[in-house]
C-alpha cells in the first residue's frame, strides 16, 4: 500500500476536483494524506476517510503567501513518510520536486490550469518569469504530468516536448435534489433565471460584464453563486446601476446545496471576458454542472467550452464577450421560449456521458501505473 501526499493551496473543504481525486486513491487502495490550507472564511471539512491538514498562513496572498507556503510545505512534507508525492498546480511545485528528489519519491504534477498565462502575472514580468522557470526546469520533470484538458495537453507537448495525461475536471453524477424555489431568495416567480457560478469568480471572469447586461433586460434575473475578487465589486455595481433585486449572490456552499441554486436557472453563462489564454483554453466544471442542471447555456469563443456546446446543441455561442452580446443572448432565449426549451434537454441528456464515472477511468489508468 502505498502513500500519496497530495499538495494544493486551495480551501480544500470546496475543492471537488481533488476531493475526487483522493477518494479514487483512496478506494484503490492508496494511503492518502491532503495537504492545503485554511482560510479566514473556509466551511468545514467533510468526514474524509484520509487524514488532512490545513495550514492557516499569516498571508492570504501575494509574493508573502507564496514564499510562506513554499517554505512550510517544503518542511512539512521533508519529515513525512511518503511514496509519491502529487503536486496540484505550479504553485505548489518548488517544495514537492525538491522533497522527491531528497527522499527519492515519485513526483507528479496535476496542472489545472495554463499557470503562467494568468491575468494577474500580464503585467509582472519578474514574478511571470519565476513561474515560468519551474514549469520549465521543474514540473514537467515530473514522473507524470497531468492536466484539465486537450487544448492545454497540446501546448504543454509542442512547448516542452512532453506527452501530459489528460483529466477533465468532471463532476459526479449524483442524485440532485429538487431546486430551490425563487421566492427563497426574492426572484419573481415570472423571472428569467441565469446563473454564473464558481469558486474562482475572479476579475476578468464576465461578471462585470454580465451585470451590465442585466441593467438593460427586463423580467431577468442574474444568480451568482461562489467567490473570488470579482464579487465586492460587482455588488457596488449593483448598488450603483439600482438593481440590487435583479441579481442575487450566493456565498460558497457545499456542491449539494449549490447544484440547488444552479437548477434555479434555465441559462447558465460560461465565458471569459478577459483573452488571456490560460482563460481562453480553460474547461470550467461549471460547463459539467449546467449540464447536471438540464439548463442551457450561453459561452464565448474559448474552444473547449465552445466545442462541448456545439456538440451537445445545448446553447448560444457568443463570438465576443460584451455586455451588449450577453444582453442580446439572452433577449435572444427570451424570445425564442421552445428552442431553450430544446437547449435545456439536450444539456441533461449531455449528463449523461459527461460525469465523473467514465471521466475517471483516465485517473485509475494512472494510478494503475503507480
Amino acid at each position: 500500500m502505498k502513500t500519496i501526499l497530495v499538495c494544493v493551496t486551495s480551501d480544500l473543504a470546496t475543492d471537488n476536483r481533488i476531493l475526487r481525486h483522493c477518494e479514487l486513491m483512496h478506494q484503490m487502495g492508496f494511503r492518502v494524506h491532503l495537504i492545503g490550507r485554511i482560510l479566514p472564511w473556509s466551511p468545514p471539512m467533510p468526514v474524509l476517510p484520509y487524514p488532512v491538514h490545513r495550514v492557516k498562513l499569516p498571508f492570504l496572498k501575494g509574493p508573502l503567501f507564496y514564499l510562506s507556503y513554499q517554505c512550510w510545505l517544503f518542511f512539512f512534507l521533508l519529515f513525512k513518510k511518503a511514496d509519491i508525492i502529487w503536486a496540484n498546480d505550479l504553485d505548489t511545485v518548488l517544495p514537492c520536486f525538491l522533497v522527491s528528489k531528497l527522499r527519492r519519491h515519485m513526483f507528479v504534477v496535476d496542472s489545472h490550469e495554463l499557470f503562467t498565462e494568468v491575468p494577474e502575472l500580464s503585467k509582472a514580468p519578474i514574478k511571470k518569469s519565476i513561474w515560468k522557470f519551474i514549469e520549465k526546469h521543474l514540473a514537467v520533470k515530473a514522473n507524470i504530468f497531468i492536466t484539465v484538458n486537450q487544448s492545454l495537453a497540446g501546448i504543454f507537448h509542442e512547448k516542452y516536448g512532453i506527452d501530459p495525461k489528460v483529466v477533465r475536471n468532471v463532476p459526479k453524477r449524483v442524485e440532485l435534489a429538487s431546486a430551490h424555489t425563487k421566492n427563497r431568495i426574492g426572484i419573481p416567480e415570472g423571472d428569467l433565471v441565469v446563473v454564473i457560478q464558481g469558486s474562482g469568480i475572479n476579475k476578468g471572469r464576465g461578471l462585470d460584464e454580465t451585470i451590465q447586461a442585466i441593467s438593460g433586460l427586463s423580467d431577468v434575473s442574474l444568480l451568482v453563486i461562489g467567490g473570488g475578487d470579482a464579487i465586492d465589486e460587482a455588488k457596488q455595481k449593483t448598488i450603483a446601476l439600482g438593481i440590487q433585486s435583479k441579481v442575487h449572490f450566493i456565498a460558497r456552499v457545499p456542491y449539494l446545496e449549490m447544484m440547488q441554486y444552479t437548477q434555479m436557472a434555465t441559462i447558465g453563462l460560461a465565458y471569459d471576458a478577459d483573452p488571456c489564454l490560460n482563460f481562453y483554453y480553460a474547461l470550467p466544471n461549471k460547463i459539467f454542472d449546467y449540464f447536471q442542471a438540464g439548463i442551457a447555456v450561453i459561452s464565448g469563443p474559448q474552444p473547449e467550452i465552445s466545442g462541448l456546446v456545439s456538440t451537445y446543441e445545448c446553447g448560444y455561442l457568443m463570438k465576443q464577450i460584451s455586455p451588449e452580446s450577453i444582453r442580446w443572448a439572452i433577449a435572444f432565449y427570451q424570445k425564442h421560449p421552445a428552442l431553450l426549451a430544446t437547449h435545456q434537454r439536450n444539456s441533461k441528456k449531455a449528463s449523461e456521458t459527461e460525469h465523473w464515472d467514465l471521466e475517471k477511468k483516465a485517473l485509475e489508468a494512472i494510478l494503475q501505473d503507480l
